[in-house]
């Protein structure tokens, strides 16, 4: 145990003091990776921990007794749920998931507005200005030059498609700007894709993240989302074999929770899109409940005159900053997450309740395609 605690004392005297270099941040993220993988082989190797890919799996029985009581909670996740597929695909969900009824319309409708309204763009906003990627104007061009008809269109996709087609919608409609200039710049000589930004980036903490808030921040949401679908996975009466955390060297990254897929993949498909949705639903509503949080705060720091230097200033700072990334990662990984993509969990979805197998392959190479090349400026900088 005195050797134990040695490491680990050590570990974080020295991630401290990366913290602490005047170096830019990716390389603080490097040095930081590089201890955190010595550190996790030291603590695998000498206490024998259970791992996967480098990650201590820090095994517990205590998050499967607080799922076990959550999920007798049945009607309320079931709800919770029932409201997801209306987040992520509007009125379409009722041919998609045939499944709907008035209450779950009604609220799942008003969240779609608010986040539609308020969230999304709040937490664009948020992201744009902590990992300073600049717009560009060739890609709101036909929204600026038809401004209604822009917001007739968006209005439209979300009412019928909810955030799934609206994402979709956003990534093929950037992913046709960046390849208009990809054209223009092979053929016809001009220099227009160094001059557009990417469409997406990776949010990694200590490169384009603050690290410590960014760390916070992505724990929760893995938190969240994978905790929810734990919960629908026992409601759905399916055994959990094991959960915990998920440690890289000593820094906590995430929860797992692993159910038996045999038997999860044998339940009707309206349980097991229930279990899949489950995750991105919860990042949806808790980028709702910490946006909310996340605003009242920004307004006592802004209207308490609170001094830009002292140790409660850092302290507002650390909040905002924390708070801030929660409720926009919590919606960009909601939202994304329900991509037609293999590794998302839309495919699944999609997988499971349209049996035309063509058109799920048709959207997934669709959504593939548009997706990296949102990406492709990334080359040209």
């Amino acid at each position: 145990m005195i050797l134990l605690l040695a490491i680990v004392a050590l570990a974080i005297g020295v991630f401290y003091g990366v913290l602490q270099l005047d170096v830019p941040g990716a390389w603080k993220f490097g040095l930081v990776f590089i201890e955190m993988v010595i550190v996790g082989r030291v603590l695998i190797k000498r206490y024998k921990l259970p791992s996967e890919l480098g990650m201590i799996l820090l095994k517990s029985r205590i998050g499967i007794e607080l799922i076990e009581k959550m999920a007798k909670n049945k009607q309320a996740f079931h709800f919770m749920t029932d409201v997801g597929n209306i987040l992520a695909y509007g009125l379409s969900s009722m041919v998609i998931m045939k499944r709907s009824n008035a209450a779950s319309l009604l609220v799942g409708l008003v969240l779609l507005a608010f986040i539609s309204v308020l969230v999304a763009p709040s937490a664009f906003l948020f992201l744009v200005q902590v990992i300073q990627i600049g717009a560009t104007e060739k890609s709101i061009a036909l929204l600026s030059d038809n401004p209604d008809l822009g917001l007739l269109a968006i209005s439209a996709v979300l009412l019928f498609g909810g955030l799934a087609f609206f994402i979709l919608f956003g990534i093929i409609f950037y992913g046709g700007t960046i390849l208009y200039a990809v054209i223009e710049s092979l053929f016809l000589g001009a220099d227009s894709i160094s001059q557009i930004s990417p469409g997406g980036t990776f949010l990694l903490p200590g490169v384009n993240l603050p690290l410590v808030e960014g760390i916070l921040a992505l724990l929760a949401v893995i938190v969240v989302h994978e905790g929810c679908h734990s919960i629908l996975t026992r409601i759905a009466r399916v055994p959990l074999l094991s959960s915990g955390i998920v440690l890289f060297g000593i820094i906590p990254v995430g929860a797992f929770i692993e159910p038996d897929e045999e038997k999860l993949a044998k339940v009707n498909d309206l349980k097991q899109t229930r279990v899949i949705i489950a995750g991105p639903t919860a990042n949806l509503i808790a980028s709702v409940v910490f946006f909310i949080i996340f605003a009242g705060i920004a307004l006592l720091i802004n209207g308490s005159g609170m001094p830009e230097e002292g140790i409660l200033a850092g302290v507002a700072r650390f909040t905002y900053m924390t708070l801030g990334l929660t409720f926009a990662l919590n919606f960009i990984v909601g939202a994304i997450n329900l991509l037609p993509l293999p590794v998302f969990d839309g495919f699944r979805i999609f997988d499971i309740n349209v049996k035309n197998k063509r058109i799920v392959n048709a959207l997934m190479y669709v959504t593939l395609i548009f997706f990296v090349l949102n990406f492709l400026p990334w080359l040209f900088r």
